[in-house]
């Protein structure tokens, strides 16, 4: 089956934020979708929106997370299928996100991880602590690892975790390589991956000094970690570990129903020369609402709500997605500060409802 022509858009888009507007392409996904998704489309008449009524990309009806658990939303044959990491509810209640067109998702990570990781280098070694995509092939994260080293990764580059288990003897080797040549690396990680090398490092008295310009990307949050750590607390553990400085410190926020992903803004604007403070900050193609929980309205600006991104590299799915995740819009971008709770949930358990009615 043929990609559609919006797909093409998108992809030019993502290249060239010159080649068209980002309302007037989300307004034509969502047209795309509404047509192909009968899922989708159900709910949207349900609620009076229609791509004769919708004239604003912020009344795009968003779909919960938690639906794609529950329902399939693709508009064609599924390319690759991605998969949630964990449940409590049994692998037939994992999300999956099935890609009618790879194009996208691909174009999307490997943009993102320039403009946020790599903006200052072509070519750099990258050591990951995250199962390779061999190991997980299900995951959206192994895959954008495994694109990130196709694409930017350096000669001595490699993976140094499997599904079981962490090598960090050979990890270790890796970085002592880097010490003695001089060239500087990326080190790639879920959080908890880290704070685990941090006590293994602690337990063996290893420490590390980096070439210049060697960076870390962590992502995960608490996830899998052994004990907690504040964000100060790790980029101070990172910098006595590693010697590398919290502006090369970019933590990676995503999910595997969305194409695209925010990061730490520190490395992209040390590069343009900007001083902001840390925050998230998402590529041109997406944008993020914050809404009250109940109502699921935009909140004032600087209030907490309910995190909603509109990602336009999700073309061939849910353009519009609510999360789970609570943040607060700041001058230098987003700030995340945790998941919903209690009464919080309301709104996103009243949007899954219209969906596995």
């Amino acid at each position: 089956m043929a990609a559609h022509p919006v797909h093409d858009k998108v992809l030019s888009f993502i290249r060239d934020l010159t080649s068209a507007d980002f309302e007037t392409l989300a307004l034509e996904i969502f047209a795309h979708q509404f047509e192909c998704i009968a899922a989708y489309c159900r709910v949207c008449e349900q609620r009076g929106a229609t791509p004769q009524t919708v004239r604003d990309w912020r009344d795009i009806p968003a779909v919960p997370t938690l639906a794609f658990k529950h329902v399939e939303l693709r508009c064609g044959p599924a390319e690759r299928v991605f998969v949630t990491s964990g449940t409590t509810q049994g692998e037939e209640r994992r999300g999956r996100h099935a890609l009618p067109d790879l194009r996208l998702y691909r174009a999307a990570a490997v943009a993102g991880t320039k403009e946020f990781l790599f903006p200052d280098v072509e070519q750099i070694r990258v050591l990951s602590l995250i199962p390779s995509l061999t190991e997980r092939s299900e995951s959206s994260l192994a895959q954008m690892i495994d694109w990130a080293s196709e694409g930017f990764g350096a000669a001595g580059s490699g993976a140094f975790a499997a599904a079981d288990r962490f090598d960090f003897a050979g990890f270790a080797e890796a970085l002592r390589q880097s010490e003695r040549d001089g060239a500087p690396l990326c080190i790639m990680t879920t959080t908890g991956a880290l704070i685990r090398f941090f006590d293994h490092c602690r337990d063996h008295g290893w420490m590390f000094r980096l070439p210049h310009s060697s960076r870390l990307m962590d992502t995960g949050g608490a996830k899998g970690a052994p004990r907690p750590l504040s964000r100060n607390g790790l980029l101070q553990a990172v910098w006595n570990v590693f010697a590398i400085p919290g502006y090369f410190v970019a933590n990676e926020y995503g999910m595997t129903e969305l194409s695209s992903q925010l990061y730490d803004n520190v490395i992209r604007d040390r590069y343009h020369g900007r001083v902001t403070h840390r925050a998230k900050a998402g590529p041109h193609w997406l944008r993020t609402r914050v809404l009250d929980p109940g109502t699921l309205h935009d909140v004032a600006a600087g209030e907490p709500g309910i995190l909603c991104h509109v990602d336009l590299a999700n073309a061939g799915t849910a353009v519009s997605v609510l999360t789970e995740d609570i943040g607060r819009m700041t001058q230098d971008g987003l700030e995340l500060l945790g998941r919903v709770t209690g009464a919080e949930a309301r709104g996103c358990s009243l949007a899954l409802a219209d969906f596995v009615a």
